[in-house]
């Protein structure tokens, strides 16, 4: 990874927060900063979409454990058409991981109508962690709420917690942060064939979105596409640990914090420590957090209120081959030692 930032905390107070290294080294270097704004990629999944859902259900205006039909009618007569929205959100809806829906659609509706005619790959009620179950999600937040999910983000999160360097990509709004791929050769590679005659991107420029589906989607899409500093994504994590700027109750904190009744494994948003590669073994096991592709992650530890900010651009300036997991690991178990000490 060319650089990265952190940020650790407890109750008492921050425990350590900086940054190493550069945020670009191609085709020039430039020093990292923990002012520096990161991809979050998946991050977005739970500090944007599922913590919206959320805070909309709080509200009345959206019931999680109902069907997911009801905001989106393209689900009748597909595989999905029994799939709660609850079951997007804890990716048990039985959808593919990935698709490279941007090869035939180029719209939220037709990323939506795409998605209802893809065949499962998995049973309903099986656990499979999917982007597509993310692109819905996002779609059904803001057809709800009857707002683009970067403005309910920037007028429900954001200013409440008087953020200034976290939101969804768009032109000229992160100009400084981290460089990611040079261009889009990972993801040409996964499409394969099919993607031969796509307009694949010869630059991604900084604050542009990495992910060709959220890309496509105008940077704004359920599973992907915010961007944002260490420091902020702390501030929500905070949030989501004790409570004192946005008004939830207890029982949406618990959805996003705890695993459904009967289930393990994941949350709302999260995925526990004991099944993830980043934190096995060094944090609690019901601690939950997650990843993103580009080398970043959030964790939680809500019985010690300890949080474990890490983001880096480990995607700069080609994706390695080599598995991010280990450095992850790395990180979180001198964060937890020096958390205790």
């Amino acid at each position: 990874m060319p650089g990265a930032s952190w940020h650790v905390e407890m109750e008492s107070g921050v425990v350590s927060s900086g940054s190493i290294g550069w945020a670009c080294v191609e085709p020039e270097k430039e020093d990292a900063s923990a002012g520096t704004p990161y991809d979050l990629a998946s991050l977005t999944k739970p500090l944007a979409t599922a913590l919206l859902a959320l805070l909309l259900e709080d509200e009345g205006r959206l019931d999680l454990e109902g069907p997911a039909v009801e905001p989106l009618p393209e689900l009748r007569g597909s595989p999905y058409v029994a799939t709660t929205l609850l079951d997007l959100g804890t990716h048990r809806a039985g959808l593919p991981a990935w698709k490279p829906i941007y090869l035939t659609a180029s719209d939220l509706e037709g990323f939506v109508g795409v998605i209802a005619r893809t065949a499962p790959a998995a049973a309903h009620g099986e656990t499979l962690y999917s982007d597509l179950g993310y692109i819905l999600l996002g779609a059904a937040v803001q057809r709800i709420a009857g707002e683009r999910l970067d403005r309910l983000f920037e007028r429900r999160v954001a200013k409440p917690l008087l953020l200034s360097r976290i939101g969804f990509s768009g032109p000229g709004l992160f100009p400084g942060a981290a460089a990611t791929e040079t261009r889009n050769d990972y993801e040409r590679a996964m499409a394969g064939e099919p993607g031969a005659s796509f307009a694949w991107r010869g630059f991604i420029p900084r604050g542009e979105v990495h992910d060709a589906n959220a890309h496509v989607l105008g940077g704004v899409a359920g599973h992907a596409g915010l961007f944002g500093t260490a420091e902020d994504v702390a501030a929500i994590a905070r949030e989501m640990i004790c409570p004192k700027r946005l008004s939830w109750i207890a029982r949406s904190r618990r959805r996003l914090l705890e695993p459904p009744t009967g289930q393990c494994g994941r949350t709302f948003g999260f995925v526990m420590a004991q099944d993830a590669g980043a934190a096995r073994g060094v944090l609690p096991d019901g601690a939950p957090g997650h990843t993103g592709f580009t080398g970043t992650s959030l964790w939680l530890d809500p019985q010690r209120s300890r949080l474990f900010v890490f983001l880096a651009n480990r995607v700069h300036p080609r994706v390695p081959s080599r598995d991010f997991a280990e450095t992850r690991l790395g990180f979180h178990r001198i964060a937890d030692a020096i958390s205790r000490a």
